[in-house]
C-alpha cells in the first residue's frame, strides 16, 4: 500500500486542501483491499481439456460405429443421437417459458431441471454402467454409450464457458 496527498473538495485533513488517501497497488480493489473478483464468464482452461477429450471420444465412437463399421442407417442414428444428448441439456431453458426474467436470470421452475441436465454425474453414470456394460452386446447401448458422452461434452463446454449451476432464484451461481 502506498499512501499518496491529492487535491479534495470534501473531507479535507489540513489547511492546504489535501486529503491523505491510501492506493493500493498491484492490481487489488480500492474499495475493499482484496484482489478483485474473477468473473464468473472467464475461461476454465481444464474443463476444455475435458470437452475435448470427451468431444474426440463421441466423434471416434460415432465414426467408428457409424460410419466405418456399419450401415448408413447406424451413421445417422448415432450421428442424431450425438447430436440430441448434446442438445438437450439447454432445451430446459423452455420449461421457463412465458414466465417474467431478469436479463441473466433463468425462470425459477426451470432451474431444478436446469441443473439436474447439467450435473455431470447423470450423463457419467450412463455413461459407465449402460454404456460400458452393455454396449458390446447391443446397437441400443451402444447409442447411449455415445450420447452419455455428448451429454458430458455439453456440461465441460458450458463449464468452459464459465456457466456453472444456477441458483435458486435463477441467477448464475458459481461454476
Amino acid at each position: 500500500m502506498t499512501t499518496i496527498q491529492r487535491p479534495q473538495d470534501t473531507a479535507r485533513t489540513s489547511q492546504d486542501n489535501t486529503m491523505t488517501t491510501t492506493v493500493p497497488t498491484r492490481g487489488t480493489d480500492p474499495t475493499t483491499d482484496r484482489a478483485p473478483a474473477v468473473p464468473s464468464h472467464r475461461m476454465h482452461w481444464n474443463w476444455f481439456g475435458v470437452w475435448a477429450f470427451l468431444t474426440s471420444f463421441a466423434v471416434f465412437e460415432v465414426v467408428k460405429h457409424g460410419y466405418v463399421n456399419g450401415s448408413a442407417l447406424d451413421a445417422i442414428a448415432l450421428t442424431a443421437t450425438a447430436f440430441g444428448f448434446f442438445v438437450a441439456p439447454d432445451l430446459t431453458f423452455f420449461i421457463g417459458a412465458g414466465q417474467p426474467v431478469t436479463k441473466g436470470h433463468l425462470a425459477p421452475r426451470a432451474v431444478r431441471w436446469y441443473n439436474a441436465m447439467h450435473r455431470i454425474s447423470v450423463p457419467l453414470v450412463l455413461t459407465s454402467i449402460i454404456g460400458v456394460a452393455l454396449a458390446p452386446l447391443a446397437f441400443g447401448p451402444l447409442a447411449l454409450f455415445i450420447g452419455g458422452l455428448s451429454w458430458m461434452a455439453h456440461i465441460a463446454l458450458d463449464r468452459t464457458a464459465g456457466y456453472g449451476l444456477r441458483n435458486p432464484d435463477g441467477s448464475r451461481g458459481h461454476s
